[in-house]
């Protein structure tokens, strides 16, 4: 992309400064510097996906990835030169080794974050390498023991060394006839050698190797004869050691040289990382959305925020372009935010497409462009001597001729700074040009004449800064389709210039001039007010909804009161039901014992028993809650009393009035519960007479009730068996000998399949297939026990 210039104009290395603050290791510094935006959708896409991925790993999957790290690389470079590596250089790169593993074994557990995986699986791992540095170096100045087993059997020898040379110099400081040739009692270094400090006078007296004298020449440094020996068993040992430490050194960068390549990919993968989590990081820090990406030259941004002014200052900004209209004209007052909006398209832009997430609202959506050109505030050179005219005129000829369909361009006060008729014109001719080639571009201006080309011109779109039209102070707010003006003499007045000089600069204005900025005013006014009664519709509207979503509430809560109360009459009628039918079968059971005796005091009972069975038909046809009622109900108005019938609207059920409460709350039974109504929901019903439903007793037990013949054309086996087992116990029941089971020839699977149901019934005693005039078989003749 074409956009260096433009870069340095929107401050797009203060963001990367920012995203900086969020990386651990240099490298991603330095790829953070780098960083430019595309003009490829896809990458920018790609970008834009991995800081998503980055952010739900961060914040979604509480997963925190460490990627701290040294530059590695020039140290790298020396191993191939067959240099060593220092034990500072072998610690880094075992932390780059140590980094990765962590890493590969962190995001591999990342859910949806298949772009970050795929640079985890490309980390190079060697655990025994990276463990093997861990334990052979303690510092960057130390090689520990345990390095190799002849570096230990060295320094233990030096530890004894050491010790015995110590011992000997200690009985020098501590014996008697020593002190007086001591300037001190101590034992001290000067090189790689132990000595004891003597005063100058008595030399001869101290036999050994003068090292050193201080600055004073009062006091000699002396190494007694006694421990030259050790001293230089001492140094010897000494060399060795640091010669088994090349060694141990040489080994270990020959390890690093054969995974040199591996190395350099990790260092550059994990600093990848570092910077993508860089931007999720940075992106929360802002309360940054993923924008969309087009590249069909479609800007919308929604409340976009920019990035560089104060989060508690800066006013939310939305624009749109690319759809209605190729060129925004914004106009307004002077410090009313036209440069700032003309940034925040910039910057905003620039940053999607470099993989950041942008301050703004979720819809937004920011497209790819090939050239970003601007000419924003006073960007002439001095040295060159130029006029802020000439300076603003020289940038835009530098790119007018480099302008596409692909250019997006950011042109602030266009034509100023000359001749306001002439900047005029060229500013329209400018915007024509534009226009024509079909760029994309947002312009500020104060000229008329670019006002009325923008209202008049299709394609090109208006727009204006907000402002309190009874102060005439800013609002910070774009209105787009409005064209706004310049404000200048109410601005010099609120802000204090004298009044002679205000309207002396009013009176000089022309009648034309004064006339278009009426007829702006007037619009403006004219649309505030449209805008407030909008809001007052908006306001009423949603208080209409809160309502509608009350009464909705409300209702639901009493379409679920009624289905809990029907659930609970259901539970209680089945069981009021289940009760009945067990004392009615009783009641039949005693009965039937009755009929049989043939005395008088049998019959009386049997009569009282019928009696009792027909009071619970009665008693259950009137507690039937589910049972049908006429819904043409005969509503009669008064006073509802107790054992008055009503209907209760909530429920949709008739039931009867056991008591009246204070409160105004009615107690009514409804089949078998029993349930408090308010008043306002039950309406008085006119008495109604019982369906008489009662059971004939007299005829419970009576044959002519009962059919000889079933039909079970057509049936299935299991439908046949189902309608004909009851039938059979009905006929036992009324002592019927013998029924006719009809079932049709067919293919004689329904006949097959009853004859085996007979086989084993408890009520039949014998059956055969039909004969001729019965039927033949596509009948059954069977006799009843």
């Amino acid at each position: 992309m074409n956009a260096e210039k433009a870069l340095k104009t929107l401050e797009y290395q203060k963001i990367l400064d920012m995203l900086k603050t969020h990386v651990s290791s240099e490298r991603a510094r330095e790829l953070a510097d780098e960083t430019r935006p595309t003009d490829d959708k896809n990458i920018a896409e790609s970008w834009l996906i991995e800081t998503l991925e980055a952010d739900k790993i961060l914040y979604e999957q509480s997963l925190d990835p460490n990627f701290a790290i040294d530059n590695i690389v020039t140290s790298l470079e020396r191993t191939r030169k067959l240099s060593n590596l220092t034990m500072a250089e072998l610690l880094k790169i075992a932390r780059v080794l140590k980094v990765s593993r962590i890493l590969k074994n962190t995001l591999s557990r990342a859910i949806d974050a298949d772009v970050i995986k795929g640079y985890s699986f490309g980390l190079f791992t060697n655990l025994p390498l990276e463990e093997r540095i861990d334990k052979s170096i303690i510092s960057d100045t130390e090689m520990s023991d345990d390095a190799s087993p002849a570096l230990r059997q060295i320094r233990i020898k030096i530890r004894r060394t050491n010790e015995n040379i110590k011992l000997k110099l200690q009985s020098y400081v501590t014996q008697g006839k020593y002190q007086k040739y001591l300037q001190d009692n101590i034992v001290t270094m000067r090189g790689d050698r132990y000595v004891i400090p003597v005063k100058s006078e008595f030399k001869g007296a101290m036999q050994g190797l003068v090292h050193d004298q201080s600055a004073s020449g009062q006091t000699l440094f002396i190494e007694p004869l006694a421990v030259v020996e050790l001293n230089n068993e001492l140094k010897t040992l000494l060399i060795e050691e640091q010669q088994e430490i090349e060694k141990i050194l040489t080994d270990l960068t020959a390890s690093v040289r054969g995974d040199v390549n591996e190395i350099l990919n990790n260092y550059e993968i994990i600093a990848r990382l570092d910077l993508i989590f860089a931007r999720a990081k940075l992106a929360r820090s802002m309360k940054a959305i993923m924008p969309k990406i087009n590249d069909k030259g479609y800007i919308n941004i929604v409340a976009g925020r920019h990035p560089l002014i104060d989060k508690n200052k800066v006013k939310p900004i939305t624009i749109y372009l690319g759809k209605d209209f190729d060129v925004m004209l914004i106009t307004g007052p002077n410090a009313g935010g036209k440069t700032v909006t003309l940034k925040l398209v910039g910057i905003l832009e620039v940053m999607a497409l470099s993989g950041m997430f942008i301050p703004a609202g979720a819809d937004s959506e920011i497209s790819t462009f090939s050239n970003i050109f601007t000419d924003i505030g006073d960007e002439q050179s001095i040295e060159q001597s130029l006029s802020t005219f000439s300076g603003h005129l020289k940038n835009i000829v530098s790119f007018i001729n480099d302008i596409t369909p692909d250019t997006l361009l950011l042109l602030d006060e266009l034509g100023a700074g000359t001749d306001p008729a002439e900047g005029s014109a060229l500013a329209v001719a400018i915007t024509k040009e534009i226009k024509k080639v079909g760029a994309k571009a947002v312009i500020t201006s104060h000229f008329n004449a670019l006002k009325e080309y923008a209202v008049s011109t299709e394609g090109v779109g208006s727009s204006s800064m907000d402002f309190n039209v009874n102060t005439f102070e800013p609002l910070y707010r774009l209105i787009i389709g409005s064209t706004g003006t310049s404000n200048a003499i109410q601005i010099a007045r609120r802000l204090g210039l004298k009044k002679e000089i205000v309207d002396d600069a009013d009176s000089m204005l022309s009648e034309e001039s004064k006339s278009f900025d009426k007829v702006l005013m007037s619009a403006e006014k004219a649309r505030k007010t449209a805008e407030e009664l909008t809001e007052q519709a908006k306001i009423h509207k949603i208080e209409a909804e809160k309502e509608l979503k009350n009464v909705q509430d409300e209702l639901k809560k009493l379409r679920d009161n009624n289905e809990r109360l029907n659930e609970q009459i259901r539970k209680d009628t089945k069981k009021l039901i289940e009760s009945s039918v067990s004392e009615a079968n009783d009641i039949i059971d005693e009965l039937k014992e009755l009929l049989n005796k043939p005395d008088e005091q049998a019959l009386f009972e049997a009569r009282k028993l019928k009696k009792r069975l027909e009071n619970m038909s009665a008693e259950y046809e009137e507690n039937d809650i589910n049972a049908e009622y006429d819904q043409n109900l005969n509503f009669i108005g008064g006073e509802i009393k107790v054992g008055d019938e009503v209907y209760v609207d909530t429920l949709d059920k008739v039931g009867k009035v056991t008591a009246v409460n204070k409160n105004g709350e009615y107690e009514i039974m409804l089949g078998a519960v029993k349930t408090k109504v308010k008043a306002k929901n039950c309406k008085r019903l006119a008495p109604t007479k019982s369906k008489s439903q009662r059971v004939n007793v007299s005829k419970a037990f009576s044959n002519a009730q009962i059919k000889t013949e079933i039909n079970l054309l057509g049936k299935t086996v299991d439908e046949a068996i189902f309608e004909l087992d009851p039938f059979l116990y009905q006929a036992s029941e009324a002592n019927v000998p013998e029924v006719r089971v009809v079932h049709g020839k067919g293919t004689g699977a329904l006949r097959k399949g009853i004859q085996a149901f007979l086989k084993g019934h408890p009520c039949v005693k014998e059956f055969r297939d039909g004969v001729y005039g019965e039927g033949d078989n596509g009948v059954t003749m069977v006799k009843i026990k």
